[in-house]
């Protein structure tokens, strides 16, 4: 329903916030599609987290069992962020709403913006007991890595993505299946061409995640 309403204010809120910016008749589209490169950076970063979240708690990640059960919030990278998967989909919302009309950014951070800070707060809920939350999460920053986090990555974290890029996959392939039509969308501009690499990723991606289904069930 929330990609209906953003469709439909794309549709009639005119022209994206990134072409109302960049477009140039003098520059032609190249701005355009450095803006719309830059924005997907972002997405990657936001998806990195993402992988970097799953790899530490598994694919449950909203309000999992798990974290309440281990308290993550002194394991992997949740002793730097509080928060990385949705430090993650933050970051991804983010990268999307300049490629929305003025209407259709407003929603897009009105709904999927403020739910992501809603969760993360009701987790913190959860996880805030007296013996760990008060005195040690609060140290922690909710969406922003503190010091040191990119020696744990170097040291860690990479190689635990590494290690679980199987599952990892699993719960990420939509993602990186509209982060690959993302990409060709901005060496092309070409909505089209999003629509052919974003399927034809998730129809490739879908018959790799077959495959390991099958391969992986026990021979009789």
């Amino acid at each position: 329903m929330i990609f209906l309403i953003l469709w439909r204010l794309n549709q009639s809120g005119g022209y994206p916030l990134l072409s109302r910016l960049l477009a140039s008749p003098i520059r032609g589209t190249l701005s355009l599609k450095a803006g719309v490169l830059l924005c997907w950076w972002v997405y990657l970063a936001g998806v990195f987290f993402r992988f970097l979240g799953t790899a530490y708690i598994g694919r449950q990640k909203i309000w999992s069992a798990k974290i309440r059960k281990e308290n993550t919030q002194t394991t992997g990278p949740f002793r730097y962020i509080r928060h990385p998967v949705y430090t993650g989909s933050l970051l991804i919302i983010f990268s999307l709403a300049p490629l929305c009309s003025p209407q259709g950014a407003l929603f897009l951070l009105s709904t999927g913006g403020l739910f992501t800070y809603y969760l993360a707060r009701q987790e913190e809920t959860i996880l805030d007991t007296p013996v760990v939350g008060r005195q040690q999460g609060s140290s922690i920053n909710r969406f922003w890595p503190k010091k040191g986090f990119l020696t744990f990555l170097r040291n860690d974290g990479l190689r635990e993505i590494a290690k679980k890029k199987r599952e990892i996959f699993f719960s990420e392939f939509y993602n990186i299946a509209f982060g690959t039509g993302f990409f060709v969308f901005g060496i092309s501009l070409s909505v089209r061409a999003f629509w052919y690499a974003f399927f034809g990723s998730l129809i490739l991606m879908s018959a790799v995640f077959l495959y390991f289904r099958i391969s992986s069930q026990p021979i009789p």
